[in-house]
């Protein structure tokens, strides 16, 4: 069903409603939350969609042959795509084994211990939740997401806020192409994508009103590069009200590298994290990880 068929079956039951009840049922439409969260639902739907048609074109740790990632012979950490693979999919690749939340500790016996999974991406479920619950409205606003890879974040900034500009900085050429068709097929005349390492970007740093840093340097760089990403960071982005969201902490990412947040440069944004509020979908201890600053 297009547009027009669209509205003409709205138009129609508007028609075949009770005359006494109409304005009800516009009042209802214009007004409810749960038009809200049905229309919000929705674009969970697309994204999900876009997970899927990326699971059929990517391996199940969603990792690249063409991409490199620190650590990853560790045997007590799996590599899982959250957007790729939420816990419905994951649950049903564990059963069919050709995943596992577990690994053995002592080979061959059945002492188990459950793995480490990391993830670059938020799922569709915890995108909905940082862009309607954690960060304020981005009407007319830049976001820039350093390090794209699959694209996620950049997808849910175009279902869920008004944001005028959003820009993804990818490195790899194949998740830049892979990016590029997800933004043709789905019409996100928003999205931009930038191939190019983020520290020959300081302008789009300087310009951009939220920056998204989830997981962005820790598994993918020496420390010697991830200090000087960091300094690049510290130096551009300065404008008074800029937002950066990181996933872990600034704190975490500099006490791995030796470092410390320069004097005078962001405050932390606290949010409120009603737990019985979030949705089965979203993992808690994700949502945990998730910390907002502002440039002073």
């Amino acid at each position: 069903m297009n547009l027009n068929e669209a509205k003409q079956k709205f138009s129609e039951i508007i028609l075949n409603t009770k005359s006494e009840c109409r304005e009800d049922l516009i009042n209802f439409i214009k007004n409810s939350e749960e038009i809200e969260d049905f229309i919000a639902d929705s674009r969970i739907n697309f994204l999900e969609s876009i997970a899927e048609k990326l699971r059929s074109v990517l391996p199940n740790s969603g990792i690249l042959e063409s991409e490199t990632i620190v650590n990853m012979d560790d045997p007590k950490s799996e590599h899982i795509d959250a957007f790729l693979f939420p816990d419905d999919i994951l649950d049903e690749l564990c059963d069919e084994g050709a995943m596992s939340r577990h690994y053995c500790s002592t080979c061959g016996s059945k002492k188990t211990q459950k793995l480490d999974l990391v993830s670059h991406s938020f799922s569709a479920w915890e995108l909905k939740w940082l862009f309607t619950k954690i960060l304020p409205p981005l009407d007319n606003k830049t976001l820039l997401d350093v390090g794209s890879r699959l694209g996620c974040v950049l997808y849910g900034a175009a279902e869920f806020t008004k944001a005028s500009k959003i820009v993804g900085v990818e490195m790899n050429p194949d998740f830049c192409t892979l990016q590029q068709s997800i933004i043709e097929e789905y019409n996100y005349d928003k999205i931009e994508i930038v191939q190019a390492d983020i520290r020959n970007q300081e302008q789009l740093l300087r310009t951009a009103d939220v920056i998204i840093l989830n997981n962005v340097f820790e598994n993918f760089l020496s420390s010697e590069d991830q200090v000087k990403c960091w300094d690049l960071v510290f130096g551009a982005v300065r404008r008074k009200g800029q937002v950066i969201v990181t996933v872990p902490s600034l704190a975490e990412s500099l006490d791995e590298l030796g470092g410390e947040l320069p004097q005078s440069w962001v405050e932390e944004v606290e949010w409120q994290l009603d737990e019985e509020l979030v949705p089965d979908e979203c993992d808690l201890e994700s949502l945990k990880s998730v910390h907002v600053y502002q440039v002073i």
